[in-house]
């Protein structure tokens, strides 16, 4: 089975594009999805990463994407995957496809190419509105698709991460820990539910801005410190935009028979 290993910021997916794929291999994939998904995910024993992407054709828009964390659970969105498949989207079109429409489990996002190279691309990524929000005693809960609690720290240090462990444990979102620099800029770190720490989230990265944007501690277009990179998001009659860098690390072959 062939795959694309590609990254968002350090935010590292396997994509199968199922057009690439013959029927008696993606038939045994989704047969034994969950196993399927956990062992290509094992950094140690598998191709590696946060989890895996599965791009297939759709009826609403040019394409679908359905997300897989690492431990096998499905979610609804991820903003760096998104970045991903359109750069994979606009190389299979060689480049002539700039505008695109993805479907997920969280409605069609558009994306525009910014730049593209045989290895790295920059592309802007509608996401939407923020579905919900409310400010709750520890946190502040953002649905921008996917669910996130947004914590506020003075020292994004190893003990505010484990309590933004607990946090998504315990709520079942994932959990951004967050320190305002400036109007202009925030760093934060994040927790994704059936991930783990990741070096990046898109998503999160915007959870952060409408968060931090209510609590009028930035502008509406600012610079997120992650630990893979600097995502650059904008809020524009509440709808949230997000352009940041993707790049493509490798081609690869696997017998998919032996991870089911």
């Amino acid at each position: 089975m062939l795959f694309y290993k590609m990254n968002g910021l350090g935010n590292d997916y396997i994509f199968i594009d199922t057009e690439k794929v013959n029927k008696r291999e993606l038939d045994f994939l989704y047969d034994n999805l969950n196993s399927v998904i956990v062992r290509l995910s094992d950094r140690h024993f598998g191709i590696g990463g946060d989890g895996v992407v599965i791009i297939g054709s759709s009826d609403t828009a040019d394409a679908k994407m359905r997300i897989f964390n690492a431990d096998g659970s499905e979610g609804k969105t991820c903003g760096n995957a998104l970045r991903c498949v359109g750069k994979l989207l606009s190389d299979k079109s060689s480049g002539r496809l700039k505008e695109m429409a993805i479907e997920t489990l969280s409605g069609i996002k558009s994306l525009m190419i910014i730049e593209n190279s045989k290895v790295n691309a920059t592309v802007k990524v509608n996401m939407g509105f923020c579905n919900h929000y409310r400010s709750e005693k520890d946190f502040d809960y953002v649905d921008v698709g996917n669910p996130h609690a947004v914590l506020y720290c003075n020292v994004l240090d190893d003990n505010a991460i484990i309590e933004a462990k607990k946090i998504s444990d315990r709520y079942d979102v994932n959990a951004e820990i967050v320190k305002v620099l400036n109007h202009d800029q925030i760093e934060m770190r994040v927790w994704e539910r059936g991930s783990g720490e990741t070096l990046a989230c898109g998503s999160g990265a915007c959870a952060v801005t409408y968060s931090a944007h209510k609590r009028g501690l930035i502008k509406n277009k600012i610079e997120v410190m992650l630990k893979g990179g600097i995502l650059h998001t904008e809020l524009i009659d509440n709808i949230i935009y997000m352009t940041g860098p993707t790049a493509l690390n490798f081609i690869g072959e696997i017998n998919i028979y032996n991870y089911g």
